[in-house]
């Protein structure tokens, strides 16, 4: 039983063995309490106050040890209560049976992550060459004084967007086509930064993870003149968990 404030970094199920090697927040040492057929995974903190960018990478890095033996559902970072009783009666109590089930959903299964950002001089050399409106009126912009293509400069950085977005939609659909029959779901974020694709998560079994690989590698060698691929993973399945679980909710 440990004392004072509890941090609470994700859940696991109350049978999952596995050792937790990696210090958690304020270097504190990670144990469980179990509640049910669920366990959260927990340090005891010294105090409220926590350096955001170290601990943060100390939260992700406990999750990412454990999902290598367990399939773990993250909890928002910076989740604390009281005492360990709070933390069986305020927050796995009420959650136990939503949390029992989506483990066990997730079971085996693995998050990858792929991003995509464009190579910026080529997607905008591609978007003039191949788009005749665009091409013409960039022609004619260049022949301008500042002053009196000012208008003309809004219009075509305008029509450049909407074409970069027309992109944007057909090379997601891209790796969709490519990689989600390899997996159980997908789920889409915003892309981030003016040249950013795409960015989409795959929940994969595990068994999977290989087959997977190798498609994202098919798929860098053929957009790899325009478009730089990030792949990430496996990880746990953080996009696909409903982690946004408080103390006390039904």
């Amino acid at each position: 039983m440990g004392g004072g404030t509890v941090y609470i970094y994700g859940i696991v199920s109350a049978s999952a063995q596995g050792a937790i090697a990696d210090a958690g927040v304020e270097g504190a040492d990670v144990r469980t309490i179990r509640q049910g057929r669920v366990a959260a995974l927990v340090s005891d903190l010294d105090t409220p106050q926590l350096a955001a960018a170290r601990e943060i990478r100390a939260h992700w890095q406990v999750l990412e040890a454990v999902g290598e033996w367990a399939t773990v559902l993250p909890v928002r970072f910076g989740t604390v209560l009281p005492d360990d009783e709070a933390v069986r009666e305020r927050f796995l109590t009420s959650n136990e049976e939503r949390l029992a089930n989506l483990l066990e959903e997730l079971a085996g299964r693995v998050q990858l992550s792929v991003k995509g950002t464009y190579v910026e001089e080529r997607v905008l050399g591609d978007i003039v060459r191949e788009t005749p409106a665009i091409a013409s009126l960039s022609e004619r912009v260049r022949s301008l004084p500042d002053e009196a293509g000012y208008y003309q400069r809004i219009n075509l950085g305008e029509m450049v967007f909407r074409e970069l977005d027309r992109r944007r939609e057909a090379d997601s659909q891209l790796v969709l086509d490519r990689l989600e029959p390899l997996a159980v779901a997908t789920q889409a974020e915003p892309p981030s930064g003016e040249n950013g694709a795409f960015d989409l998560a795959f929940l994969v079994d595990r068994e999977k993870v290989p087959q997977f690989s190798a498609a994202v590698a098919g798929l860098g060698a053929e957009v790899t003149d325009r478009i730089e691929l990030r792949y990430v993973g496996p990880l746990p399945p953080y996009s696909f968990s409903e982690t946004e679980l408080t103390a006390g909710s039904a």
